[in-house]
């Protein structure tokens, strides 16, 4: 796939190198010439350009990308700016990073597809390792009130069957599957571990020490696993 970044500080390099490395094209933007050096060898290719220049930004091959994403993090009058001229281009998606509730008011006015908000997310992401600790495994967010969580299985619900946990009833909180780790040997013969998702979940299911728990709630619903 092809993509523009337009925006090359900490978030936007990191965007764009994530997306070259699994394979996809990436163009990196920024009028800043000294962040266009630091990627310019990490993707397809890297431009000094002012993006609220709407000759510059008609002269690249935006019919030609799936999406472009503007990751500006403390300029709000350039951001609205390059997304106003962007969706006047009728770029094929626009994905923008949010820098506080009135800026994404505005972009949310214009008409952007996604919303990035990594300073919202990160906040979200601590809260929840601070409440799991030595529990937490990942996190990821599915809408602004529901998440899906990793977390080690805690120590209480160890020899227990989901049936007599009850999960939904007693948390408010759905188990979508368990990640379980097996001992397989490889053509070598040597032992190697291999995580296995278990799903769907049976009530018959006994959890084990080492499983993982995918669960899917609300934040506040997770506390009462962390304190059981």
């Amino acid at each position: 796939m092809k993509y523009v970044v337009i925006g090359l500080g900490n978030l936007g390099r990191a965007i764009a190198k994530d997306l070259a490395r699994v394979g996809n094209e990436v163009i990196g933007i920024d009028k800043n010439s000294r962040r266009v050096d630091l990627i310019k060898n990490d993707i397809a290719g890297a431009i000094t350009m002012d993006s609220t220049d709407s000759r510059a930004l008609n002269s690249l091959p935006l019919s030609e990308m799936d999406a472009v994403i503007v990751t500006f993090g403390k300029d709000f009058g350039t951001s609205v700016q390059t997304v106003a001229l962007l969706k006047s281009l009728e770029v094929n998606k626009l994905v923008v990073r949010s820098i506080s509730s009135i800026h994404e008011t505005v972009i949310r006015a214009i008409g952007v597809d996604e919303i990035i908000t990594p300073e919202k997310d990160f906040s979200t992401m601590y809260a929840s390792l601070s409440s799991l600790g030595g529990l937490f495994r990942h996190w990821y967010k599915v809408t602004d009130t529901d998440h899906l969580y990793k977390i080690q299985a805690p120590g209480t619900l160890v020899g227990q069957t989901i049936e007599n946990i009850h999960f939904e009833a007693n948390f408010g909180i759905h188990l979508v599957a368990i990640e379980r780790p097996f001992q397989k040997r490889n053509l070598l013969g040597l032992t190697q571990t291999e995580h296995r998702v278990i799903c769907p979940v049976t009530g018959e299911l006994v959890i084990q020490p080492d499983d993982t728990l995918i669960l899917f709630g609300k934040p506040e619903m997770l506390n009462k696993v962390a304190r059981i």
